[in-house]
């Protein structure tokens, strides 16, 4: 099914027809159980979630909400995400509050980002990602398409509409600020 027709479903969502909202889901399950499984391969080992029950609770808290606020798949695929991250960033700060740990994020980072010695937890980088956010919208969704769904340059480009070339600078740009902000942060927990 084409975005286009995943567009006319939401829009049909919108109007308070929830049902439609369970066969856009059950269209773009694939995709929203890859997300999932890639942000759960940021934590260390040892979590009980599955993709399976990340995407499935995620989702439940996108349709019980009062309103359907989503516009487009991309727009979809973005709240999915971001209600991920809370539950995630929740389910660690539960564990946290428990056990006084702190769950670390391995590898993923730095493989993509190309700096070495990156090391940093889930919750940091939900900050980050927030304060990028108002600086500048589009550099926070290239870092979400890049850092939490692990989109290609040619995937990012298509889904923001813009050339390759453009979603290489954004993202260099993108990785400038978002390097600065963790080691502003860094330096100022020292």
């Amino acid at each position: 099914m084409s975005a286009g027709q995943i567009t006319v479903l939401l829009n049909q969502a919108k109007l308070g027809d929830k049902q439609v909202l369970n066969e856009v889901y059950s269209l773009l399950y694939a995709e929203i159980k890859s997300i999932a499984g890639f942000q759960l391969k940021q934590l260390s080992s040892g979590q009980t979630i599955t993709p399976t029950v990340l995407a499935h609770e995620c989702y439940l808290k996108l349709h019980q909400s009062a309103s359907i606020p989503v516009n487009n798949k991309r727009h979809f695929l973005n709240c999915l995400s971001r209600s991920m991250r809370l539950y995630l960033i929740d389910v660690l700060r539960a564990k946290s509050s428990q056990k006084r740990q702190r769950q670390q994020v391995y590898g993923g980072l730095t493989e993509r980002v190309g700096d070495e010695n990156i090391s940093f937890d889930l919750i940091e980088i939900d900050r980050v990602l927030h304060q990028i956010e108002k600086v500048d919208v589009r550099l926070a969704e290239i870092l979400q398409h890049k850092l939490i769904f692990n989109l290609t340059f040619v995937e990012v480009a298509d889904i923001l509409e813009l050339s390759e070339r453009q979603v290489m600078r954004l993202w260099k740009q993108a990785k400038a600020l978002l390097m600065a902000m963790l080691n502003t942060s860094e330096s100022a927990n020292e």
